[in-house]
């Protein structure tokens, strides 16, 4: 009997199940993105949770009506943003109330996890990656910018050692996104206009302190060019991504004082741009540095809930034993 774990994730602006089976092989990945209203930039809590709920109900609805509920061994969920004890959010309740609940019923341990280590699991996993000594993740999202010392896999400690100090590199995007018309969340929408864009027709400056980056200013220097009406959507778009892209390169040479470790996975939705990857990949700066970025698969680099069903099943393969209850 082919055994499955699962994982939900209920984030900001995605509702996620995923199911693998007993070998470690993705069985289904099913997502519906949070609508946000036209010219928004973002969404409250109190409708992104209604969303949620709606949401997953169509998602499980998918995954018991093709696999049988009774071979799911254990699910994994995402509760809290971060893996430290002050860290919440509303969004995360949705999924973790329906988690509770099918624990309950199907009567399999609940696992949970924060929704950060899922993103470092689900982009360990895309690249076939278990690491048996510390690395470095940078986490780069619509609501986070941090660059992580993780150590472990199952039980990650996790230190942030720099990232942004104030904007996030994602709201960065999305504000001058939607100032030039675009549909929140923009990175995607903007990424596919101006990836073949060889040319900008400026360059947005950047600013860094040790390993963390202002985006204040940055967005600021923008949103003027928008204002003078004398610019070009696509050329704009890369000159806002290389300003990203610059910004990271300077805080990880900045944080070579802070860790001897080389190798750095990327992971969260903004690290999954194209001029970011490009650029960051041929960095002959962090050639020089030995600093080695890997990149999530694109897929996988998104909100997902992959990371939960991984943390599932090696929890329950190594503690749970077969015992109900939440861990």
């Amino acid at each position: 009997m082919i055994l499955y774990y699962m994982g939900i994730d209920t984030s900001c602006y995605t509702t996620s199940v995923a199911l693998i089976d007993d070998k470690g092989y993705l069985i289904m990945d099913k997502r519906i993105m949070i609508k946000v209203k036209a010219g928004e930039r973002g969404i409250r809590q109190s409708d992104a949770i209604y969303q949620h709920i709606e949401n997953l109900d169509i998602l499980l609805e998918d995954v018991f009506g093709s696999f049988d509920a009774s071979h799911v061994k254990a699910i994994g969920v995402s509760s809290k943003p971060r893996n430290n004890p002050d860290s919440y959010m509303p969004v995360f309740n949705s999924g973790l109330h329906i988690g509770k609940v099918m624990s309950l019923c199907l009567k399999t341990p609940l696992f949970l996890l924060s929704h950060q280590e899922n993103h470092i699991l689900s982009g360990l996993w895309s690249q076939q990656l278990v690491p048996d000594k510390p690395f470095l993740a940078y986490h780069m999202s619509g609501g986070t910018t941090e660059l992580l010392l993780v150590e472990g896999y199952e039980r990650m400690a996790i230190k942030v050692i720099g990232g942004s100090s104030d904007l996030k590199a994602g709201q960065f995007i999305d504000r001058v996104g939607v100032a030039m018309g675009f549909s929140f969340p923009c990175g995607k929408e903007m990424d596919m206009l101006s990836k073949s864009e060889k040319e900008v027709d400026t360059s947005i400056p950047f600013s860094v302190k040790d390993s963390y980056a202002s985006f204040s200013g940055p967005e600021t220097f923008a949103q003027k060019i928008i204002k003078s009406k004398q610019y070009d959507k696509a050329r704009l778009s890369k000159a806002v991504f290389l300003s990203v892209a610059k910004s990271v390169e300077e805080t990880l040479i900045n944080s070579k004082s802070l860790t001897e470790w080389k190798d750095v996975l990327f992971i969260g939705g903004v690290s999954s741009n194209s001029t970011i990857i490009e650029y960051l990949s041929n960095s002959h700066r962090l050639k020089a540095y030995d600093i080695k970025p890997v990149f999530s698969h694109r897929r996988y680099a998104t909100d997902n809930a992959l990371g939960c069903a991984v943390y599932a099943k090696e929890k329950y393969e190594r503690e749970a034993g077969g015992l109900n209850g939440e861990y």
